[in-house]
């Protein structure tokens, strides 16, 4: 009988997992430009790679993997790790030219103007809401041609410049924008030097989408919009060379593809 029962132990020790936690579900994309949620206890840990995410007070995290991301992270819940791919993507080479050459080569004194723009961008970009506002599914802003990519390399007038972090979607002054998904309009800010007509809308937990070339603003800052509801129109302030939307989606400081969000689920 003791015999029986310690042989009995040694096979339940063997055949039970050392962590019966379950790993938590998550959603999104693994893929460069791509962003992933998911929902833990608060008082849980979870990382990936070395980097410890922020837990939100309902047990959220979320992680974007910008551009140029390597092609495996290991991702750690508790004592538990799992590796997962990280889907590559391949960059175009865009060459735009005739824009005016203060707008490639700005003065001193627009440089000046650059930097106080750029000082309202970096702070719009800071978590604002600690809640998912945003829904489900993303849609688009705006319907027409696409003439931007994420991640692709600019060449403005012959001269290289960073990668665009966005899209573009070409369509005629006037047409509706629309919210892509529900969110708190953080930041309404007219005649920007490159981006022109401007709203940044907060979807939550550190979510942000921008608006750029804008022609007529219809929110104002602090409102709450829902997903499909009208923002502006379609114009080419800023730096364009014809009316079109530029669409930009930011995790904090790392750029997401637009079109990415546009075939996640993230529930």
């Amino acid at each position: 009988m003791k015999k029986f029962c310690l042989i009995s132990l040694f096979f339940y020790i063997c055949s039970t997992p050392l962590f019966s936690q379950d790993f938590p579900k998550i959603f999104g994309c693994f893929c460069e430009g791509g962003v992933i949620l998911g929902k833990i206890k608060k008082d849980d840990s979870i990382k990936i790679g070395n980097k410890k995410l922020d837990i939100f007070d309902n047990g959220e995290f979320i992680f974007a993997f910008g551009r140029k991301h390597k092609s495996e992270v290991i991702i750690s819940y508790n004592d538990v790790k799992k590796t997962y791919v990280v889907k590559k993507k391949k960059y175009k080479i865009e060459r735009i030219s005739g824009l005016p050459r203060g707008k490639v080569e700005p003065s001193k004194k627009d440089l000046e103007r650059i930097r106080v723009d750029q000082k309202k961008i970096i702070n719009s970009k800071k978590i604002g809401e600690l809640e998912k506002i945003f829904d489900e599914k993303f849609v688009m802003p705006v319907e027409g041609r696409l003439t931007g990519f994420f991640g692709s390399q600019r060449i403005l007038n012959d001269k290289p410049k960073r990668p665009h972090y966005g899209v573009d979607i070409a369509q005629k002054q006037g047409s509706p924008i629309i919210a892509p998904s529900s969110g708190k309009v953080k930041l309404v800010a007219n005649n920007m030097f490159f981006t022109g007509n401007t709203v940044i809308l907060d979807h939550g937990l550190g979510l942000i989408s921008i608006f750029a070339h804008m022609d007529e603003i219809i929110v104002d800052e602090g409102q709450y919009v829902q997903i499909s509801e009208k923002i502006g129109s379609v114009g080419m302030t800023g730096r364009a060379t014809g009316p079109h939307l530029h669409w930009g989606i930011y995790l904090n400081d790392t750029p997401v593809d637009p079109l990415t969000i546009l075939n996640s689920s993230f529930f």
